[in-house]
């Protein structure tokens, strides 16, 4: 396991997150993990710990993928038990879900984002070491309550996390389900700031309607482009922009008077489809906007030097869920300095590290949204800057 810095000098405080951690350098504040021992693989352990997923109260149950030992899939199991879902097996996947380091960027970032305080991972025994190190790191980093439920012998590996580790020990159903059902871990939650509890289907339906996105604003004035350019660099032109299906179109967010039921559908699509949170977020200001993707990096937000900005500043609840996601995300992998004015370090610009706008593009398909045609693009009010 790689060891962290033990200080965090000045020019530190800028470095890329990274999910490393060691026995060495283990925060003693945080909150105990629990082990739940269940020697004989009884079902009543995981029936009962499945049982206490309430994504309302902040507490998540995960089930690992059997046998998958590669270093990002874990927290792809955290993403999916948070409601969000990679693309099915017919869809090529996105980078991002091949790179460890990445993929469990997005999940503290979900985890930040949607106030997760109690993570229960069955079947812990299969959870490989380097899972172990990455699982540790995304707790010393969130501060999230950790369970573990191990349905047989103790593996050497988290044996020797535990010997570092301040923890609890269960073998028994009945403390089992009292330590997994009692309020000392749950936090009370605002149901109007969680969307993401109502889940939208997947895999998209084929006979799902789809949606027209706002036109596309004049400013700021980049070049559309016909095709795109896939995480191998190889052009692809999406089908949408082939033969569009029939749509309705939505109106953009400062048109509407009052939140739009349209908006609540499109809502709970990005919220169970689009798994990274920096493409759900840049997929909720195109649906709201009618921005495409490749004026998204151009985009500016308000700062206290230079408040005019680009991005509303009043987006809805479910959408600044999204953008606080693709915040805390960009942070973990930014190198961009905060001591300094955001214009000046490119802050202000919260998609300038978008990357691969197919990516983009294939999630806002996957969410059955469709770009306007450009003979309706609107003129924007141009802008006093300071």
């Amino acid at each position: 396991m790689t060891s962290p810095p033990t200080g965090t000098a000045p020019e530190e405080t800028h470095r890329q997150w990274t999910p490393s951690w060691s026995p060495d350098h283990t925060d003693p504040t945080l909150p105990p993990i629990t082990l739940i021992t269940d020697t004989d693989d009884q079902p009543a352990y995981t029936t009962t710990a499945l049982a206490a997923h309430q994504p309302a109260l902040g507490q998540i149950a995960v089930h690992p993928t059997p046998l998958a030992t590669a270093p990002a899939y874990l927290a792809q199991d955290l993403i999916r038990a948070l409601g969000k879902h990679l693309p099915p097996p017919d869809i090529a996947p996105p980078w991002w879900t091949g790179n460890a380091d990445d993929s469990w960027r997005a999940a503290v970032a979900w985890t930040q984002a949607l106030d997760i305080g109690h993570y229960i991972v069955c079947r812990a025994q299969r959870i490989t070491g380097r899972h172990l190190e990455h699982l540790m790191a995304l707790r010393e980093h969130t501060r999230v309550r950790l369970t573990l439920v191990v349905s047989g012998p103790t593996p050497a590996a988290l044996a020797s996390v535990l010997n570092a580790a301040p923890h609890q020990q269960i073998s028994t159903p009945e403390d089992t389900r009292r330590h997994l059902t009692t309020d000392q871990h749950l936090t009370s939650r605002n149901p109007a700031r969680y969307p993401w509890w109502q889940h939208a289907p997947f895999p998209t339906p084929h006979d799902e309607p789809w949606y027209e996105m706002p036109p596309r604003p004049r400013h700021p004035a980049v070049r559309p482009g016909e095709t795109t350019s896939s995480s191998h660099g190889t052009p692809t032109r999406l089908p949408s922009t082939n033969n569009p299906p029939p749509a309705v179109a939505l109106p953009t967010f400062t048109q509407a008077a009052a939140p739009s039921p349209h908006h609540d559908t499109v809502a709970r699509r990005i919220h169970t489809r689009v798994a990274h949170p920096l493409h759900a977020a840049a997929v909720a200001v195109r649906a709201l906007t009618g921005y495409d993707s490749d004026q998204l990096p151009q985009l500016t937000a308000a700062t206290p030097e230079r408040p005019h900005s680009d991005l509303p500043t009043d987006l809805p609840d479910w959408a600044r869920i999204l953008q606080d996601a693709a915040r805390i995300y960009t942070d973990l992998n930014s190198l961009i300095r905060h001591d300094l004015p955001a214009h000046r370090t490119g802050a202000d610009r919260p998609f300038s590290r978008l990357g691969d706008r197919n990516d983009v593009d294939h999630a806002a398909e996957s969410c059955h949204l469709v770009a306007a045609p450009a003979t309706r693009r609107t003129k924007t009010p141009r802008k006093s800057r300071r």
